[in-house]
């Protein structure tokens, strides 16, 4: 299972958003959070914790939801939600809060093959400010890089990325060093949200470099690629029989 990631308007161009995130970001070990505890800045182990997080008040911050434990280094359990944004606040009887500008769904219930990746994805944001290792762990599990309805900048990283286009007018490229844009043969792009039933749908053509792919109102942009490396294999289009249902 891939990693989800679900843009918002404050992030709807990611790798903008990216790049500039860390900037302000006050580094520290952050402190776990459950109703009964409360805030816990020394996690006790085999003791399940529902939050962590770590931010400054009122500016960036991270927190993530799940059942987790942590120990010597390891987190595990179930992590299901990382969400970035500003307006970071922690409290002993509500946990952490911020609003919301990117949401991560991890690839899967920890422990797991990636625990190690993601494990050092959250401690060098954390303690080193830095979002090398999270490029690098989203490489390693995949993502499905989901757009909101407007037109957005969407990028991947260096695994099978799969991007959903729910409509407007979208860009593929690279951002920051760790991020790429559309890599034939490797990543896929969803337009079944476009209503497009098959490959001949589509309307698709070059401009300075690039390769536009657009169905009605809507298209994306694949900065860097030429449309002749596009066929079938590279999209996934809407089922003909639900549409017409």
């Amino acid at each position: 299972m891939a990693a989800v990631i679900q843009l918002t308007s404050a992030s709807s161009n990611l790798g903008g958003y990216l790049d500039g995130w860390t900037n302000g970001f006050q580094t520290s070990y952050g402190a776990f959070w459950d109703e009964g505890a409360g805030l816990v800045t020394n996690p006790v182990a085999g003791t399940t914790y529902e939050q962590w997080g770590n931010g400054s008040a009122g500016g960036k911050g991270i927190y993530l939801e799940g059942e987790v434990q942590y120990s010597r280094g390891n987190l595990t359990g179930t992590v299901d939600t990382i969400t970035l944004g500003t307006g970071f606040s922690q409290s002993d009887a509500n946990g952490f809060g911020l609003s919301a500008e990117l949401i991560i769904t991890p690839d899967s219930t920890l422990p797991s093959s990636a625990q190690d990746s993601f494990d050092w994805a959250i401690y060098d944001l954390t303690v080193n400010g830095s979002l090398d290792s999270f490029y690098e762990y989203l490489g390693e599990v995949g993502t499905e890089v989901r757009d909101t309805a407007a037109s957005d900048v969407l990028v991947g990283f260096s695994g099978e990325d799969t991007f959903v286009f729910s409509g407007g007018n979208d860009t593929v490229k690279a951002g920051p060093t760790g991020t790429y844009g559309y890599q034939d043969g490797t990543d896929t792009l969803d337009v079944s949200a476009w209503g497009a039933t098959d490959f001949g749908a589509l309307s698709i053509s070059d401009y300075a470099g690039d390769a536009y792919v657009s169905y009605g109102s809507n298209s994306v942009q694949l900065v860097g690629i030429n449309s002749s490396v596009l066929d079938a294999s590279d999209f996934i289009f809407a089922d003909a029989p639900a549409l017409a249902a």
